[in-house]
């Protein structure tokens, strides 16, 4: 006679980022919502998703950005990432 057993295990993770800032970078806040604005490049690797897809987000005008004076776009990571979570909702 055989003894079968079924073992189940259960893994939690956590993660924390780290945005790096340069000294000639100046905290951004969005001019709508007060938040924290941050580049598209850091802004698609903190949400680990591509510039072209926030840009896309940006363009449908679902998203608060801004130009800096440099002529980098800054996101709104409060209003991305309310946008991102409804996508996420309605693809479950």
């Amino acid at each position: 006679m055989e003894i079968k057993r079924k073992i189940e295990m259960l893994v939690a993770t956590n993660e924390k980022y780290v945005i790096r800032k340069t000294s000639t970078h100046k905290p951004t806040a969005c001019t709508k919502c007060g938040k924290p604005m941050l580049t598209a490049e850091q802004t698609a690797n903190l949400f680990g998703i591509r510039q072209r897809s926030i840009f896309r987000i940006i363009e449908l005008g679902a998203a608060h950005f801004t130009e800096n004076e440099s002529g980098a776009v800054m996101i709104c990571l409060n209003s991305l990432a309310t946008v991102l979570d409804a996508e996420q909702k309605l693809k479950n």
